[in-house]
């Protein structure tokens, strides 16, 4: 996805600015020139608050969508390889099961879906952990492989309608740029079609 590389682009560059102000600092410390050293450190502050100040503005600035079941998610590190789709859902009182299917379109790379985060976000934004977490999507997803794992979740009365947020969680995930960040694209959710308690 051009969003997820060119947000990998700007945390990149990002990146190497923050190191080079930083550097300055230290550079100018070492001489003795304390005026340098606060200009480098204030604009070097003044660029990572901008930052993540426009990153927590486009992340809720995203809209809200639900994909149709069959329709895939993708998770990307420099490609997008690993791709997550609901193949089906089930009810049963106050559970829910969702049958997932995940398929990777990596050349020689195994793919690990077991690093993602599983989550049913409902009605006036309940959000409910599944039940088996620890024990879904254990096998490495081999390269140009896909497999059909399920989720249960024992739901709260009132969340009507469920939809699946399959989020990729950690520090480079949150802090990318743009839409390709986990607050924006946690926003997109796979529908669970026809399911009701």
């Amino acid at each position: 996805m051009l969003a997820h590389f060119l947000g990998l682009l700007a945390l990149l560059g990002s990146a190497l600015l923050v190191v080079l102000g930083l550097g300055v600092v230290v550079f100018a410390l070492a001489r003795g020139n304390r005026r340098l050293a606060a200009r480098a450190a204030g604009l070097t502050f003044s660029y990572g608050v901008l930052y993540l100040l426009g990153n927590t503005i486009i992340a809720s600035l995203a809209p809200r969508r639900a994909l149709p079941v069959g329709e895939e998610l993708s998770f990307c590190g420099f490609d997008c390889h690993l791709h997550v789709s609901v193949v089906g859902s089930e009810t049963e009182e106050d559970r829910i099961g969702v049958i997932l299917r995940v398929r990777s379109d990596a050349r020689r790379e195994p793919e690990y879906p077991r690093y993602l985060r599983f989550r049913l976000v409902g009605a006036n934004d309940v959000i409910v952990a599944p039940d088996n977490e620890a024990r879904a999507f254990q096998k490495p997803l081999e390269a140009g492989q896909s497999y059909v794992d399920s989720l249960y979740f024992t739901v709260p009365p009132g969340g009507l309608p469920y939809s699946l947020r399959v989020t990729y969680p950690g520090p480079i995930d949150a802090l990318l740029f743009g839409p390709a960040s986990s607050g924006a694209a946690g926003k997109t959710t796979l529908s669970l079609g026809g399911s009701r308690p």
